[in-house]
């Protein structure tokens, strides 16, 4: 090969080596875009309260904390015809504040009363789905806290898990 032939082959795969780099930057440019452009976005965004000024989001810390609202309910309930089913429920309370899940050891009874009579209301065709067990636990939740607001003044129930549920 000719020392020209020689020349001109190493500049053509340093042009191509510059493509590929500037490429590849490139490439990591649009991938850090659109990861995290959406973040810087919404940390410029303060929420504004009521009153206009801006709120401060509390962020719940520490540990989840478990309560078991056992014995199990036993709910009796309806088809869309009329014909009588019965739910078996076990569910557990979640919240980070062992304040809070002492209130709910002092109200079991209250809250077992207020989700037995919810659920005492509910569709047999509605529970039997997905769904429907879902609306099940975001209801419950929305009970139990209104008797703990009702009882102390203040939330802190984060989430109600079932742990077993069997509809006949």
């Amino acid at each position: 090969m000719a020392e020209e032939d020689i020349q001109e082959e190493v500049a053509q795969k340093g042009g191509m080596g510059k493509m590929l780099m500037f490429g590849g930057i490139g490439l990591l440019l649009v991938v850090v875009g659109v990861f995290v452009g959406p973040m810087v976005m919404k940390s410029d965004e303060a929420p504004v309260g009521e009153d206009g000024e801006e709120a401060v989001a509390e962020v719940p810390s520490g540990p989840p904390i478990y309560q078991s609202l056992h014995p199990p309910l036993v709910v009796n309930f309806s088809d869309e015809v009329g014909d009588a089913h019965f739910m078996q429920i076990t569910m557990e309370v979640m919240s980070r504040d062992q304040d809070v899940i002492n209130v709910i050891r002092d109200h079991t009874p209250a809250i077992r009363n207020a989700l037995i009579l919810l659920y005492g209301q509910a569709i047999y065709e509605e529970v039997v789905t997905r769904e429907g067990k879902e609306q099940m636990l975001a209801d419950g939740l929305a009970e139990i806290q209104r008797v703990v607001l009702e009882s102390t003044g203040e939330t802190g129930v984060e989430a109600l898990y079932f742990t077993a549920l069997v509809v006949q």
